[in-house]
């Protein structure tokens, strides 16, 4: 199994463990947990904002029945390798709330939870949406 976390990587770990950080992704897997936190809508929520995104083309979208709002997007100009995932979380950063997570499963597939935490400003109720980006 490779040991190398990037093509130059000679060290093979890093400096600590993420823990300074846990306790905010447990409370955001703490309120998605809630029932009713994911918004409904998205159509009316999230595409517009997703379409206005200079250099992409929503091609596609529909809102699966476990909440996941499927988007399928394509962008203007050819795109590859880390040139794709950074595109892809820029198009998803239009549609960004307090907490934004988003992780890429595969070539062109990325999930993403965005929403509002109790307490974030300014001071709507926790909610939230579940987007999967195909970027084609």
């Amino acid at each position: 199994m490779e040991q190398r976390r990037w093509d130059d990587d000679e060290r093979f770990t890093g400096v600590g463990d993420g823990s300074a950080m846990l306790p905010a992704v447990h409370d955001l897997a703490a309120v998605m947990a809630r029932d009713g936190w994911v918004t409904e809508d998205p159509d009316a929520h999230l595409l517009p904002h997703l379409r206005a995104v200079p250099g992409w083309r929503v091609v596609g979208e529909r809102l699966g029945g476990d909440g996941v709002y499927e988007v399928t997007a394509r962008p203007d100009e050819p795109l590859e390798g880390i040139d794709v995932h950074r595109a892809a979380i820029r198009l998803l950063s239009a549609i960004a709330e307090p907490s934004f997570f988003v992780r890429q499963l595969g070539p062109g597939v990325f999930e993403c939870v965005t929403g509002v935490m109790p307490g974030d400003p300014p001071g709507y109720a926790t909610h939230g949406h579940l987007v999967r980006l195909f970027v084609t």
